[in-house]
């Protein structure tokens, strides 16, 4: 029997893409990248070497001239995104993002209808869809662009807004964490959607945990809309659990974990023997510090001192930390700039490691030097309990004290 042909997704220059992982999750399909220039979509179209396929920027509209029909949706908003293949051969457009955007603006859980919604960048390609799924919410939605009706300089007057919407790419990775706008003047805001998936956090929802509002990324509509599209290949239903599921998993798999604590508490050699278990890349931060500045982090504290250190530090620390699926091991004073909580966590689950202070290791430490263990101990305890999602109690050995961190964040493990 002939082999099925691959599922896909087609477009002018494909980069990485999370989009492979969920449909092998999600229905274990063979799901390939199809990059193509624009003279060459029709014959591709008319080919056979794809089963169904997704279509991304800038063929959205392009492709609708080469199919047989279109689904309803993707008629009203006029762009399609999934193209499936009937039984009799002929090419049906259809578009799942209707569908991910609901689901993620559901989920929420916070009753939306007949309440005004702002959308940052409503009149973009994203955006419009997204303005369509709330109109049908019930939901009053209003487009807010640079230079449109209505534009940042104006949220003052709509303080009244329950709901902000981010459709525009500020925030996202590498550009993170931005964020398009400040939340202060949309006092009485509800919740927060950005449909921006990667890093996990973005500024825009960095801001909303800031003030305890409830908000969403965009990995969840993600995998709704690749669900959607399983289930116009292949007639298969995909619950909303299972989306929720695939959902949690991918967002954990691509988050770093970020080790912090006491000078000499073994954070890199708990990091290497972290990232050998789990199969993640390690990134020892006074290490990327060295390579980018060209000097040891110690030497460089000795000759300009400790402010001028944090400063690169920083910098280096926006550099590592907006990647994915790293083990990240930070110095001990990361934790003395409030900035690089935020450039923590919003790509990162942090982890305390908790050594007891007599055995904690000094040598090479010019700081710990100067001010003593117990005195950075006073200062930094606090600090490092605040940041961390998790503490863990250091073992006998670094291999121990990582496999109880890789067992307590649910990580697989290598034997």
């Amino acid at each position: 029997m002939e082999a099925k042909r691959p599922y896909g997704v087609l477009g002018r220059v494909l980069g990485h893409s999370y989009t492979p992982v969920i449909y092998h999750a999600l229905a274990g399909l063979d799901y390939r990248k199809f990059e193509r220039e624009p003279q060459d979509i029709e014959s591709f179209l008319k080919g056979d070497e794809w089963e169904g396929v997704n279509v991304t920027i800038p063929y959205k509209r392009d492709v609708m001239s080469y199919l047989d029909e279109l689904s309803d949706v993707a008629e009203r908003l006029g762009n399609v995104n999934t193209i499936t293949r009937l039984a009799d051969g002929r090419l049906r457009g259809d578009n799942t993002d209707y569908y991910g955007f609901k689901v993620l603006v559901e989920s929420v859980g916070v009753p939306l209808a007949g309440k005004v919604a702002l959308v940052f960048g409503g009149d973009g390609g994203a955006g419009s869809t997204c303005m369509k799924v709330l109109e049908d919410l019930g939901v009053e939605a209003h487009v807010v662009s640079r230079q449109g009706e209505i534009t940042y300089s104006d949220l003052a007057q709509w303080s009244h807004a329950a709901l902000v919407v981010n459709c525009t790419p500020v925030g996202m990775f590498p550009n993170c964490p931005a964020s398009v706008c400040s939340l202060d003047e949309l006092t009485q805001l509800e919740a927060v959607v950005d449909i921006v998936y990667n890093p996990a956090r973005t500024g825009l929802m960095l801001q909303a945990e800031e003030r305890d509002i409830p908000y969403v990324g965009g990995l969840l509509m993600l995998v709704a809309q690749a669900a959607q599209a399983v289930e116009r290949y292949t007639g298969e239903t995909v619950s909303r659990d299972r989306i929720v599921e695939v959902t949690n998993a991918l967002s954990l798999t691509e988050q770093n974990i970020a080790l912090i604590g006491m000078p000499g508490s073994g954070k890199t050699r708990v990091g290497e023997s972290l990232a050998q278990i789990t199969g993640r890349e390690h990134i020892d931060l006074d290490h990327a510090f060295e390579q980018m500045v060209g000097a040891p982090c110690a030497e460089f504290i000795l000759e300009r001192g400790e402010n001028s250190f944090r400063e690169q530090e920083t910098k280096v620390l926006a550099d590592v930390a907006a990647r994915s699926g790293l083990v990240i091991s930070c110095g001990g004073g990361v934790v003395t700039r409030e900035e690089n909580y935020s450039l923590l966590h919003q790509n990162s689950r942090i982890v305390m490691l908790n050594r007891n202070i007599d055995e904690l290791a000094h040598k090479g430490r010019p700081i710990t030097a100067r001010d003593g263990v117990d005195k950075l101990a006073q200062q930094r305890m606090p600090l490092y309990r605040a940041w961390a999602d998790m503490v863990v109690d250091s073992l006998d050995c670094a291999e121990a004290t990582a496999r109880e961190v890789a067992r307590r964040l649910g990580e697989p493990q290598a034997l």
